[in-house]
């Protein structure tokens, strides 16, 4: 398996996350005519950018990966001197040194050169018909070159590894996807699938990969393994999962290939450890409604939801009744993104907006008629859709009050209109307070909380819409009260909070 290296990490380092292309990428071009005096001492060097001084010691303003461009106006002639011009923009970590012939010289000094290879600095000529500016737009080109190739090498990965997410066997079909996208070995230890070539882990690795597994342990580390360079990040969290997925490689990893090992391991923590079987198409669903995802995974995304656009509507279901409906949940929705392990048996799905209003009305109806309430958000694109789940689980709690189903108003929404997003969420988590918490018992009380104002504080109802005693429903209630100090007797309290249930994005 031939390794692919990144680019925008030559080194390793993961000092800086500026690109680089290789140094042949400018000496190739032949409208500028460049002429290399001298080699580099090792590999290929890589250049950042091209930038002009004509200072007598520039190595102080230099941060490395440079071309950089001279005439020579102020370059000293005495060896000493010279030499150690020479030995500080080595020392700076200079990619090459551009030597313009007039208006000053003629040729190369003769010293130069000697100096340059004595130290392995590689030396171009210019001729006098480049200037110096047609070789900064060159090094800016090749950056820019590499920027689309990298995107697109980017897009790819995700869509690939969207694909292995749906498809049978996921934790297994994601392994190998990232291994044949990063050119590398992948396992999931312990137990899980791993590449065939994948090597045994020393005993360093599987020492991080214990310590990755802990409740309390890192979720990440990196480490040697012979040539190559491994990666091991934890899956889900433990104790509840004990999962680490380990990489390997003897190219360092770069930007972006941490960036599609982010979304592999996005992705594995949303399927199923220890061999469990949920449906292919629930962690896609889950990545794309409970954070923001990546905007590559729009056009996957969009064959899914059965539309070909990139704007998608969230919809939200509950029995409302006993119908005949023996489909699976993708026939039943219209989508394959799919999550039907919501409280109380809630559905919630990602379908594609098709822009007519009244064919959604007609799949709510068709719905209604098997036994399925439903609630369904205006449009929105991959990065606004875990906004669009909340506003659709809203509008689900008042579809059960109206006993019918809904969509979402078209027109804008004044509040979202004078609001930001993540004003209004800041706002809502500070209403919330307590509430806002992560933990089963916050989200028990906002759930509650959400179902008794959408029936209008009728005990009754919401006990049934949550599955629960109404006893349980005060009880609760009564706690929202004592938690937050306030009296839900008020009408304006009770919007306040409404507002906030709404807004309050629980990964925020």
């Amino acid at each position: 398996m031939a390794p692919s290296g990144d680019p925008t990490d030559p080194d390793g380092r993961g000092g800086h996350a500026a690109r680089t292309v290789p140094l042949s990428a400018i000496t190739d071009r032949r409208d500028l005519a460049l002429r290399r005096r001298t080699p580099a001492a090792g590999p290929e060097p890589r250049v950042r950018w091209a930038v002009v001084s004509e200072l007598a010691d520039p190595a102080r303003y230099l941060t490395g990966g440079e071309l950089l461009l001279s005439a020579g106006v102020d370059m000293a002639a005495d060896p000493a001197r010279l030499r150690a011009y020479v030995a500080g923009l080595v020392a700076s970590g200079v990619s090459a040194l551009g030597f313009g012939v007039t208006p000053v010289y003629d040729t190369v000094p003769g010293a130069l050169v000697e100096q340059c290879r004595a130290q392995g600095l590689p030396l171009l000529e210019v001729p006098e018909r480049t200037p110096f500016v047609a070789v900064s737009q060159a090094v800016g080109q090749a950056l820019e070159e590499l920027h689309v190739q990298e995107a697109r090498r980017l897009g790819e990965a995700h869509r690939a590894l969207a694909r292995a997410a749906t498809a049978a066997s996921p934790v297994d079909r994601l392994v190998r996807t990232l291994a044949d996208a990063l050119g590398c070995w992948a396992a999931v230890v312990p137990g899980g699938p791993a590449d065939p070539e994948t090597p045994p882990l020393s005993g360093e690795v599987a020492a991080l990969a214990g310590r990755l597994c802990r409740p309390n342990g890192p979720r990440s580390a990196k480490a040697r393994m012979g040539p190559d360079e491994v990666f091991l990040h934890g899956i889900g969290e433990p104790p509840e999962r004990a999962e680490v997925l380990v990489i390997g490689r003897p190219a360092p990893f770069g930007g972006t290939d941490r960036a599609v090992l982010g979304t592999a391991v996005a992705l594995l923590g949303l399927l199923p450890g220890g061999g469990a079987a949920d449906p292919p198409w629930l962690p896609l669903t889950r990545l794309l409604l409970d954070s923001a995802p990546v905007a590559t995974l729009a056009p996957l995304a969009a064959g899914l939801a059965g539309g070909s656009g990139t704007a998608f509507r969230v919809l939200h279901a509950c029995r409302s009744g006993s119908g005949p409906d023996t489909a699976a949940p993708p026939e039943r929705f219209g989508t394959a993104l799919v999550d039907t392990g919501g409280p109380g048996g809630t559905v919630r799905a990602v379908v594609g907006d098709t822009g007519d209003r009244a064919a959604h009305w007609a799949h709510l109806r068709a719905l209604h008629g098997r036994g399925w309430l439903g609630a369904l958000s205006g449009p929105a694109g991959p990065e606004g859709l875990h906004r669009a789940d909340r506003r659709a689980a809203a509008l689900l709690e008042r579809a059960r009050s109206a006993g019918a189903p809904l969509i979402a108003a078209e027109h804008a929404d004044p509040l979202d209109a004078a609001i930001a997003p993540e004003d209004a969420g800041a706002a809502a988590a500070a209403i919330l307070g307590p509430l806002a918490g992560s933990g089963p018992d916050a989200q028990g009380l906002r759930r509650t909380l959400r179902a008794w104002l959408a029936r209008h504080g009728n005990w009754g109802r919401a006990a049934g819409d949550l599955g629960a005693h109404r006893n349980s429903v005060r009880y609760r209630i009564g706690r929202v009260e004592r938690d937050l100090g306030i009296d839900l007797g008020d009408p304006e309290e009770r919007m306040r909070l409404w507002f906030a249930l709404t807004r309050f994005d629980p990964g925020g």
